[in-house]
């Protein structure tokens, strides 16, 4: 849903301005990686090794714009044959460097996190996602509904430097 598509977003980008979380993206001490003349993949490797050498973390994640993704997925050898490993040889999981690759339009177009996630953050939930219904001021005359849709939630980043914004991605 939207809702969701709206947390990915504040969890990555969040300004930290209330009501806003802080994002791993704008957290600072968070590794920074440029792509440069390099490819995505050589981007996201080195991002990777940032996260190891600098942040002594091993990474579980990569999240990445489904369109920095495209040349990845169609890039061909001189003879024509995909580089890429099909899905089905995956067990259906996507994987980038043996990493699990998270396909997000919340991600910023030219930019992928890689982290390890599972040992450096948390999302602390104070209550799930909720939509509600009504009436507010003149909606009865107008043929209108007011929806408000909200969670609560904080999110706790133990490592920055186990966490590399990669940039410039093609």
């Amino acid at each position: 849903t939207f809702l969701q598509l709206k947390e990915e977003d504040l969890l990555l980008s969040g300004t930290g301005t209330p009501p806003q979380i802080l994002g791993f993206l704008v957290k600072s001490g968070t590794n920074a990686q440029a792509r440069g003349t390099d490819t995505n993949l050589d981007c996201i490797f080195k991002g990777m090794q940032a996260c190891r050498v600098t942040g002594f973390a091993e990474p579980d994640l990569v999240v990445m714009h489904p369109d920095n993704f495209t040349p990845i997925a169609t890039y061909k050898s001189t003879t024509g044959e995909y580089s890429f490993n099909p899905l089905s040889e995956n067990g259906g999981v996507l994987r980038i460097w043996g990493k699990t690759l998270l396909l997000t339009p919340a991600m910023t177009s030219g930019t992928s996190l890689v982290g390890s996630f599972r040992l450096y953050s948390h999302i602390s939930r104070k209550m799930g996602m909720t939509i509600q219904v009504g009436l507010n001021s003149d909606d009865f005359t107008k043929n209108k509904r007011t929806i408000l849709g909200e969670f609560r939630e904080s999110l706790e980043i133990y490592r920055a430097a186990a966490f590399t914004k990669c940039t410039g991605l093609q």
